[in-house]
C-alpha cells in the first residue's frame, strides 16, 4: 500500500510552467520504475515527453489512481467554487512520493 507524501516529509515543490521538461527528466532519472502524472485543466495542459512512465490527464479523471510524481499545472485553473476545490484537492492527494506544483503566473 503507497504511503501518502504527508506522511514522508518530502516538501511540495513550487516553480513554473517552464520547468515541467527538467521537473520530469530529473524525476524519471532518479526513479527509473516510477510512474508521473501531469494534471491540468483541459485547456492549461501543457506537452509532455513521450515517455511510458508519465501519464497526463485532467483532475476529474485522476479520482482513486495514484502516481509516484503528480506535476500539477497551474492548480488555480481547475475551477471556481467547490468544485474547483475538490478537483485541487483530488488532484493534489494522487501523489505518493512528490508533489510538484507549476504556475505560469
Amino acid at each position: 500500500m503507497p504511503t501518502s507524501i504527508r506522511s514522508n516529509g518530502v516538501p511540495v515543490v513550487h516553480g513554473s510552467t517552464s520547468d515541467l521538461g527538467r521537473v520530469l527528466d530529473t524525476w524519471l532519472a532518479a526513479h527509473a520504475d516510477g510512474v508521473a502524472c501531469v494534471i491540468g485543466a483541459g485547456d492549461t495542459m501543457m506537452p509532455i515527453p513521450d515517455e511510458v512512465a508519465v501519464r497526463s490527464t485532467i483532475p476529474e479523471l485522476s479520482k482513486g489512481l495514484e502516481f509516484d510524481l503528480v506535476v500539477l499545472i497551474d492548480p488555480e485553473g481547475f475551477g471556481t467554487g467547490i468544485e474547483g476545490a475538490v478537483d485541487r484537492y483530488v488532484a493534489m492527494t494522487r501523489a505518493t512520493q512528490q508533489l510538484v506544483i507549476l504556475t505560469s503566473r
